[in-house]
């Protein structure tokens, strides 16, 4: 995916492979690359598998074969008195019943546990590579790529269909593949002009399979292209659960899902039809077959050639085979999906990140204590337009700044930039005189607490949630933390205090809440460095005063970078930067500029400079 933004798997994207249409053997190699890979430690046990349900196979083809003996060698056959028949019988059964119940059920069930535990193990690999590559990609990735398609990835049909594969293949195909081999070449010995009749339709049925193969992966393919652009639209409308409770807009988002379950429904319905289709052409060439070796079982019989035991035999082979040539092409047919499936995974596992982690044991590291936070010539866009351009800044350690100015300023750029959530297309941004490019990006934002404007909150307790970034953290330690973002008078009052749930997403919190509780997240951690994006907006004035008052005391000799539009909050700053256009118009304390005319100024006054064009959409 060579291109400027290689974060954005478009939907042509997940059809390539570094910008190049995926060719045949690169195709083929995606089952290799995964399955394979994952399998390989395994081959032993997988070997040991093949060959106890090859046997299972081979028990079936004993038990098709049967008859003939039953009638030739038992009934029919010449010269028995009833107790020698008898005597053969039991002889035969007994045979029949170690064949059918020990040595198949045996041979199936033993291979069956070891290809169930193989299958799950790969499957566990194949899922934590994806999610580590997912939690890897940049945030264009993210952005382009809503979570309900990212989950699909980790639990919905892609590897569902390569599970259900690997299952089919692994149990299936050795033991009916062997059992229909077997049998044609137990027959071949009988007469081989019946046995040409009966390879006939085996290997028609074989062509058609493959005809069919090629057909339903298609179909499968575009099934999943509709598929995952429904799901991430329902996705987005349960996320929005409480925006729709909110505006009342229940029967909008109904009719909406509604709307989106009609597409999937009716590409699910194309889908079937055309298989089931595709299914009957394979179930007319086995009627075809039947007509052809019943009239050449009637012919080489009456020729002398073969006996009515043989006849029965050959019959019964063709009767028996038709199950599992079935399942043969279900696993065919199930192989398209989960191949499909498997280019899908294998697109998002090629994505290739624009901001990409240095190569192990060669990155620098950061120092503990922070430093310089620079920006140097620094030029970068979302997507075209630059939102920055050949810009520069200075940030000493220990120093407490504000950016201030309209939306689409840069003012969250500069916080994204330097906590390497991006990186940019040209120039340099460093901490300490170390190029952050260098550096892998969980080690730059281990050195920064950040507290966002809507913070998330996962699905657990209070405790949990605040010491995420510090898990070790004692809840003494969680507690003081609180106490300083004046959030314990609310967590004290609750009924179970630090281990009452918050709901997904935090929803049984407040804005306010929510705000409170980040801050004392971020402060747990005790970094060298701090964001603040308008971290106070839903407190209320009284609250506000008091979290200000202790992140003075709390930030004495630490880096923060504030971006605020109440400007109450930047009073004590050591500097205040306010930005227009990507461009620092105006640089100085509190005091200085609102008495200097300007922007800055008239946005104390209230007086706001006149809006400028949003920042660009990061998609």
């Amino acid at each position: 995916m060579q291109c400027r933004f290689p974060c954005f798997p478009t939907r042509a994207a997940f059809a390539t492979n570094g910008g190049r249409a995926m060719s045949s053997p690169e195709t083929k190699s995606v089952t290799r690359r995964f399955i394979w890979a994952y399998a390989r430690p395994h081959a032993a046990a997988l070997v040991f598998a093949v060959i106890l349900n090859s046997l299972s196979g081979l028990a079936m083809t004993i038990q098709t074969m049967a008859p003939k003996y039953l009638i030739d060698d038992i009934i029919l056959a010449q010269g028995l008195t009833n107790a020698e028949r008898y005597m053969r019988l039991g002889w035969m059964l007994a045979l029949y019943l170690f064949v059918s119940v020990v040595w198949r059920m045996l041979g199936w069930h033993l291979s069956f546990r070891i290809f169930t535990r193989v299958r799950e193990e790969v499957i566990r690999k194949i899922r934590s590579a994806v999610f580590r590559h997912i939690n890897s990609l940049c945030l264009r990735f993210h952005i382009k790529n809503n979570s309900g398609e990212l989950f699909s990835y980790l639990f919905g049909t892609p590897l569902s269909q390569v599970q259900g594969f690997f299952q089919q293949a692994s149990m299936m195909a050795p033991h009916y593949g062997f059992m229909v081999v077997t049998t044609i070449a137990w027959v071949l010995f009988w007469d081989w002009i019946l046995t040409l009749v009966l390879l006939g339709t085996v290997i028609a049925a074989v062509v058609t399979m493959n005809h069919i193969r090629v057909r339903t992966k298609k179909l499968h393919a575009t099934f999943q292209d509709s598929e995952k652009t429904v799901s991430g639209k329902v996705a987005d409308l349960v996320r929005g659960s409480r925006a729709v409770k909110l505006y009342a807009i229940e029967d909008r988002m109904i009719e909406q899902f509604e709307a989106q379950a009609i597409v999937i429904g009716q590409q699910g319905v194309e889908r079937d039809v055309q298989g089931h289709m595709l299914w009957m052409r394979q179930e007319t060439v086995g009627y075809l077959g039947f007509a052809a070796l019943a009239a050449a079982c009637t012919w080489r019989y009456l020729e002398g050639q073969v006996t009515i035991g043989e006849v029965s035999a050959y019959m019964g082979a063709f009767l028996g085979l038709q199950g599992p040539l079935t399942t043969l092409l279900q696993i065919a047919t199930s192989q398209s999906a989960a191949q499909a499936s498997m280019e899908r995974i294998a697109a998002v596992l090629d994505t290739i990140s624009t901001t990409p982690e240095p190569e192990e044991g060669k990155g620098n590291t950061l120092d503990e204590r922070g430093g310089t936070i620079s920006f140097r010539n620094v030029r970068f866009a979302y997507v075209e337009d630059s939102v920055l351009e050949d810009f520069t800044l200075d940030i000493p350690a220990g120093q407490k700044i504000a950016l201030v100015g309209p939306s689409g300023s840069g003012k969250s750029t500069i916080s994204q930039l330097a906590l390497r959530l991006y990186d940019p297309q040209q120039g340099t941004v460093s901490i300490g005189g170390v190029d952050l490019r260098t550096c892998a990006g969980r080690d730059v934002r281990r050195r920064f607490g950040v507290v966002p404007q809507d913070p998330y909150f996962f699905q657990s307790t209070i405790l949990e949630n605040v010491r995420l970034l510090r898990p070790e953290a004692t809840p003494d330690e969680v507690r003081a933390a609180l106490e300083r973002a004046n959030a314990w008078d609310f967590v004290r009052d609750l009924p179970q205090q630090l281990d009452t749930m918050v709901g997904e997403s935090g929803t049984s919190l407040s804005g306010g809440q929510k705000q409170r509780l980040a801050i004392a997240r971020a402060l747990l951690i005790d970094p060298p460095c701090f964001i603040f994006d308008e971290a106070t907006s839903a407190l209320d004035t009284v609250s506000e005063r008091l979290i200000q008052s202790a992140l003075d005391e709390i930030l004495r000799g630490k880096t923060a970078i504030f971006i605020a539009h109440r400007l109450s909050t930047i009073r004590t700053c050591d500097r205040i930067l306010v930005l227009r256009k990507g461009k620092i118009i105006q640089d100085g304390d509190y005091a200085t500029l609102s008495t200097t005319p300007g922007l800055f100024q008239d946005m104390v006054h209230g007086a706001e400079a006149p809006p400028e064009l949003p920042a660009p959409v990061m998609a």
